[in-house]
């Protein structure tokens, strides 16, 4: 048997777990600043917030190697989360 493959293999998950956790970070960031919103109401923090974050989640994306399925959902995820602020700042992203 070929350790090749296995090392491939090896490679290719701990990559997906560092996009993970990258993906991770994000959507804790955007949940914080979506609370924040809730306290305080400022519109203007919440759009300048979503805009950044939309950003950074597209920077992510094109880092990405392969769309996995568990990769897929947590961007899905961050994606609704950010046009639910876009939503409640009165802004919009170009799709």
């Amino acid at each position: 048997m070929s350790n090749g493959n296995t090392n491939s293999t090896s490679s290719f998950d701990a990559w997906e777990k560092s996009a993970l956790i990258e993906l991770k970070t994000l959507q804790n960031r955007v949940s914080k600043a979506l609370l924040k919103y809730q306290s305080s109401a400022d519109k203007t923090a919440l759009a300048e917030s979503a805009v950044r974050y939309m950003s950074e989640l597209s920077a992510a994306v094109t880092r990405i190697l392969k769309a996995t399925p568990a990769i897929q959902q947590k961007v899905d995820d961050i994606a609704d989360m950010l046009h639910l602020m876009a939503h409640f700042s009165g802004i919009t992203f170009d799709e």
